[in-house]
């Protein structure tokens, strides 16, 4: 079988909320670094060092991190045209001390730029008229001109609207140009809490020919938009709508092998509080017609985040999804109806389909990524939980002996083909 180690932990003073985990590469040593920040705007970077082999991790405080503010959701805007170095921006509520209630009178979109593992404030703090509880960066294809552009979507209470970078102290107000970017989501309403997008582009042009969108909500309503573009520039949508009893907590559009083959396919997950996972086969050419449900994923209460990886090591993908009762599921993908084989990676104990283990975690998870962060070309799996930051890793014993066994499965087979000439 194979097992999963923790390797780091870094507490947090206070607890995170949903959508605070995030990571991107330092821009001066060219490594991965982990953000997660808790409701009090106080959190931590961490960065794995190469040359004495060990996590290391800062502390930050966001320009506003202060007894009367509560941090709703934050994102991270990418280097770009606009922006010299990374910036988080985060939608915030003031209150009365820490509070766990979002309802509260004034609410507030900040940015600060990441420099050297502090942030430093570049954009004045900007007045919303309700509470931003769900950021995503989004980088698209402006359909006019093919360019790639950065578009932040800020969603709340009725309310969504979109950000484009015009400098390092400048988000503008794009909602009403919309069309331009994303025509897709002119009519989604603010309720949406989770939201993925899949681009598909010809690899001898570069032309975007194929977009997905898809958007989940608070109220349970599953929207998914399949865009096409002509030739000459034209867009054809086509929106497909599902309702769930519960709000939907993540969406994840993924391939089945994890280096995706030429034509394959891409599948939707998608995770509800009360309801067990489902994943949607072929959503370019089935839509939501070809539903796959996870059996067993809601035996652990709400699953609250997901991520895809391919953690045994065999080729394919597997789905991880974080609970709010202090557990981990790992599935096997259920494409084709049937258990794959695994003997090409590493075991699964006390195996059942499509659930495959169930890893307890010491808290619920808020957030969970996986990222080949060690550099070592294995993928850690990163979890957010209200306690703070846990980093876990295969066990490298077990991978060696992986590694040996198909060296030896390929020794053999070259000596019985050179054997039958």
């Amino acid at each position: 079988m194979f097992s999963l180690k923790e390797i780091f932990f870094q507490p947090l003073k206070c607890q995170p909320n949903i959508n605070t985990l995030h990571v991107h590469r330092n821009p001066t040593t060219g490594n991965q670094q982990i953000f997660l920040i808790g409701l009090d705007g106080l959190g931590v970077v961490v960065e794995y060092v190469q040359t004495t082999n060990e996590c290391k991790a800062y502390t930050i405080s966001l320009q506003d991190a202060q007894s009367d503010c509560r941090v709703l959701c934050m994102e991270i805007l990418p280097i770009s045209k606009y922006n010299s170095s990374p910036a988080i921006i985060y939608g915030y509520a003031k209150t009365n001390g820490i509070s766990n209630s979002d309802d509260c009178t004034s609410y507030y979109l900040d940015r600060v730029q990441i420099v050297e593992n502090n942030t430093k404030s570049s954009l004045q703090n900007r007045p919303l008229t309700f509470a931003a509880k769900f950021m995503k960066t989004i980088i698209t294809k402006n359909i006019m001109t093919n360019e790639n552009e950065v578009i932040l979507v800020v969603a709340g209470a009725d309310k969504l609207s979109f950000f484009s970078e015009k400098n390092e102290r400048l988000l503008q107000d794009i909602t009403k140009i919309i069309d331009l970017y994303l025509p897709e989501l002119k009519q989604t309403t603010g309720s949406v809490c989770t939201m993925d997008l899949l681009s598909i582009s010809d690899p001898k042009t570069d032309q975007l020919k194929q977009r997905f969108i898809a958007c989940g909500h608070a109220d349970g309503l599953l929207d998914l938009y399949i865009t096409d573009i002509q030739t000459d520039g034209s867009i054809q949508t086509t929106q497909k709508t599902l309702e769930y009893d519960s709000f939907i907590s993540t969406v994840k559009f993924f391939y089945h092998n994890h280096k995706p083959l030429e034509n394959e396919q891409p599948h939707l997950l998608v995770t509800s509080a009360l309801e067990p996972a489902v994943v949607y086969r072929n959503v370019s050419i089935n839509g939501l017609t070809d539903p796959v449900v996870l059996s067993g994923t809601d035996s652990q209460d709400c699953i609250t985040s997901s991520c895809i990886c391919d953690i045994d090591l065999d080729g394919k993908n597997e789905i991880l999804l974080g609970t709010f009762g202090k557990a981990c599921f790992i599935c096997r993908i259920p494409i084709d109806n049937y258990k794959l084989n695994t003997t090409d990676g590493l075991s699964f104990i006390a195996e059942t389909f499509p659930v495959c283990r169930v890893f307890p975690l010491a808290a619920s998870a808020y957030g969970i990524l996986a990222l080949d962060f060690t550099n070592d070309g294995l993928d850690e799996i990163i979890i957010a939980t209200t306690k703070g930051l846990h980093i876990y890793q295969l066990e490298l014993n077990e991978v060696v002996k992986l590694i040996e066994n198909r060296l030896e499965k390929k020794n053999n087979e070259n000596e019985s083909l050179s054997n039958s000439h």
